[in-house]
């Protein structure tokens, strides 16, 4: 069933291949979110893809959902137009599966465990990490499905630089952001205004009122580091936005007799601090102390009348010692995180328990042995909710070639039931056990100047799967015996002097494969909610000269299983783009989604976005 034909999937295949002649050498990439700590990606036994802010510019991305949306193993959805709720899947995991962090501060709801993507604005983004697969040994419950990193803008350079860009397009869309850096070789400071303004579409299919849906973010982004001496460093970030989002299909709180309604508004904002502190206390022996806070407002209004007000505040800290040795490292760590929760609501309902915390304590040992790598960790958790949890992982690479490596790792997680689940106002389940997963892979890769490509197969098996099954008056949180996900990614890319493209296709077949609870609505076999089988995605960006640049991407997807166990048919749409160099000061740009204005749906009930058209003007200082 994956492999059946289909001509979007294999031109995009072809279109790739046939430019792999082209490449020309690149710079090898750095990331920091794998193993926490900073290591080439070439070096890495972890899937990884990493998206720099060269890349967030060329592809004009009005939204983080835009940018990750199709990478290897990486679906979102979203329940229509921009501003509203969006579920992340990662590699087939639930949506509160992924670890999503700014600036390595968790940004997780405290009371779901997801993360709002949708509110994350590129404009404030110097970089993202994509870790595929579990990575609960280094950074604790949650990173079932793998790990996000959000990287907020940096100074490039010493000196002044500032670039100004303001965009309109269709919906009467239009977005504007401010960026200035500046410093010396030692301190670099930066900051970034920014504003988002659509009146949206209509969000759901069955609303026939022709009314829209509208969307307004603004904030503000401020980063500073400055290097002491050079054994020691330090940096601190800030990160808020406001938002106000107009959705469909709300009810009034704690009156069942109420009908719903299409009149429904969600505001509030979302802001995180981060620092660290870096010292390096003897030549093989570096030391980094961070800390950090996250926390989210949200007040949900039915028609024009204050429904509920969350809450939600999360700090850490940790400290993680590096020993540096001739053929590895050592790292040795301890964090702590505290998350609480407000609620209000007008029917009076509260949370049973409003808080937790938890103390994890990790270790990371890496070896190379010429051919020969090892990697392995493990970690212990103490949740002040279900007590101790001890995870692991254990990984080995081959290298055959100087450009080729064969791979291997085992890794478990878990992930506690949230405040939510346990004690919220939705139908929660007092008796839910922490979900457990057990993973294993198998990858190859090649690298050479200018060219890359992995293939990785996986099959994580995840235990007690937290799922909501029911109808609307006997609905509840339940835990399914076993869930099995299995699939496999590919991912690569050529540079040339002018043409460069990057591939991503993902096969997976995420499944329930036991289920012993008699309750209706689930059955062994059945595909978890909202993923697909088959998705891919191609970038095809090629230099003109003189200035202009053309670029294209391509978003595939099969058919979905959503809520009711409705099918959602799948869909492929082309993006395009430009861009033109006027001077080096001024920059003019345009793209056009959905170029064959597809229609089609990512959640059963609602509606996405027709053709869009936009264009707009930097200027650079």
């Amino acid at each position: 069933m994956w492999y059946k034909k289909n001509t979007l999937w294999l031109a995009i295949l072809a279109i790739s291949a046939s430019n792999q002649a082209l490449a020309q050498q690149r710079l090898e990439d750095i990331q920091v979110t794998a193993n926490r700590l900073p290591q080439s990606q070439a070096d890495l036994l972890a899937s990884t893809t990493i998206i720099e802010r060269e890349e967030i510019e060329r592809l004009q991305a009005a939204s983080v959902i835009d940018l990750l949306q199709a990478r290897a193993g990486v679906e979102i959805t979203q329940n229509g137009p921009p501003g509203s709720v969006s579920s992340l899947f990662l590699r087939g995991s639930n949506s509160n599966h992924s670890v999503v962090l700014v600036d390595g501060v968790r940004a997780n709801s405290a009371v779901d465990g997801r993360a709002s993507l949708e509110f994350l604005d590129p404009s404030a983004i110097e970089r993202i990490e994509i870790v595929r697969g579990p990575r609960a040994a280094i950074y604790g419950a949650d990173a079932i499905g793998g790990v996000i990193q959000v990287f907020t803008r940096q100074g490039s350079r010493a000196g002044t630089q500032a670039s100004l860009n303001t965009r309109v397009g269709g919906n009467d869309s239009h977005r504007q952001n401010l960026w200035i850096g500046t410093g010396n070789e030692d301190t670099r400071l930066n900051a970034t205004v920014f504003n988002r303004e659509t009146e949206g579409f209509n969000a759901r299919t069955d609303d026939e009122s022709g009314e829209r849906d509208g969307f307004e973010r603004h904030g503000a982004q401020l980063g500073l580091s400055h290097r002491f001496d050079e054994q020691v460093s330090a940096s601190v970030s800030a990160l808020r936005q406001d938002f106000e989002a107009e959705y469909d299909n709300c009810f009034r709180s704690g009156d069942f007799l109420a009908p719903g309604t299409n009149d429904c508004i969600s505001d509030g904002y979302q802001q995180s601090f981060a620092g660290s502190l870096n010292a390096t206390l003897r030549p093989h022996w570096d030391i980094e102390l961070t800390a950090g806070h996250f926390d989210e407002v949200r007040r949900e209004e039915y028609r024009g009348e204050r429904q509920s007000r969350t809450a939600t505040q999360r700090d850490e800290i940790g400290l993680q010692n590096r020993f540096y040795q001739d053929d590895g490292l050592i790292a040795l760590g301890v964090d702590y995180r505290h998350e609480r929760v407000d609620f209000w609501n007008r029917a009076g309902a509260e949370y049973a328990r409003d808080s937790r915390e938890n103390v994890g304590l990790y270790g990371l040992v890496e070896r190379d042995y010429g051919l020969h790598q090892l990697t392995g960790s493990l970690r212990h958790d103490d949740d002040s909710l279900f007590g101790d949890e001890t995870t692991g992982s254990l990984g080995y690479g081959y290298r055959l070639t100087p450009n080729q490596r064969l791979g291997a790792s085992y890794a478990t997680a878990f992930k506690a039931p949230s405040l939510s689940d346990l004690y919220g106002t939705f139908d929660p389940n007092p008796d839910l056990e922490a979900e457990t997963a057990k993973n294993i892979e198998a990858f190859w890769e090649y690298r050479r100047a200018g060219f890359d490509t992995r293939v990785t197969a996986f099959q994580n098996r995840i235990d007690d799967l937290i799922v909501y099954t029911g109808g609307f008056l006997d609905g509840s949180y339940r835990n399914v015996d076993e869930a099995r996900i299995r699939g496999v990614e590919l991912s690569g890319g050529w540079q040339g002097q002018r043409l460069s493209t990057r591939l991503a296709v993902t096969f997976q077949d995420p499944e329930i494969r036991h289920w012993s609870d008699p309750f209706a609505g689930v059955e062994e076999g059945d595909r978890l909610l909202n993923r697909a089988e088959r998705f891919a995605r191609l970038d095809i960006d090629y230099d003109l000269s003189d200035g202009v640049e053309i670029g294209s991407t391509l978003r595939a997807y099969s058919e979905r299983t959503s809520y009711g166990g409705t099918e959602v048919g799948g869909y492929g749409i082309v993006d395009l783009r430009a861009a033109w160099q006027v001077t080096p000061e001024v920059e003019l740009s345009a793209k056009i989604e959905n170029v064959l204005d597809k229609q089609y749906q990512l959640v059963d009930g609602y509606n996405t976005r027709d053709r869009y058209v936009e264009g707009g003007v930097t200027l650079r200082y």
